[in-house]
């Protein structure tokens, strides 16, 4: 008897925890920006000063959608931004000298990578981040609420510059 309570216990931890994950995925579709309010936040964050973008990201604080960027502004400093994700509004911003030189994506870049990737499938964005190789990754998801991920050469995007 001990051991079939013992099953049952952890059955309906297992059944519990696998509901509390789809349900976790729906809000991450619903949390991800569609392509012209992803653009929106962008063009907010070019407007407080980044220049260069290396990683955006939608997310979660403190019940609050939130749009955090890292990057660069004109003065070549190491930037940090967070906006709300739902009226732009500045909630924090920090920026700081560094011997890194300004490397990443311009508004305008973002917004061709942004097309490119919903020509690809994507429906909603969660994230784009650059690294250091030349990769562009960004997550998403398609149209069926499934998640996606793709990755992107720099080069494909910087070639006016």
């Amino acid at each position: 008897m001990k051991k079939t309570s013992i099953a049952l216990a952890f059955t309906a931890a297992a059944t519990l925890g696998l509901s509390q994950g789809a349900m976790a995925d729906r809000n991450d579709y619903q949390e991800a920006l569609d392509q012209a309010t992803f653009s929106d936040m962008i063009g907010q964050a070019a407007s407080a000063g980044v220049t260069s973008f290396r990683e955006l990201q939608i997310d979660e604080e403190r019940g609050t959608l939130e749009f955090e960027v890292e990057g660069w502004n004109a003065e070549g400093q190491a930037y940090e931004l967070t906006l709300n994700g739902e009226s732009g509004e500045v909630i924090h911003e920090s920026n700081e000298d560094t011997q890194v030189a300004p490397w990443g994506l311009d508004q305008q870049q973002l917004n061709s990578l942004l097309d490119r990737a919903s020509g690809d499938g994507f429906d909603r964005f969660e994230d784009i981040d650059l690294d250091e190789d030349g990769t562009v990754e960004i997550s998403g998801f398609d149209s069926d609420q499934r998640e996606m991920e793709r990755s992107y050469g720099i080069d494909e995007f910087n070639a006016g510059q």
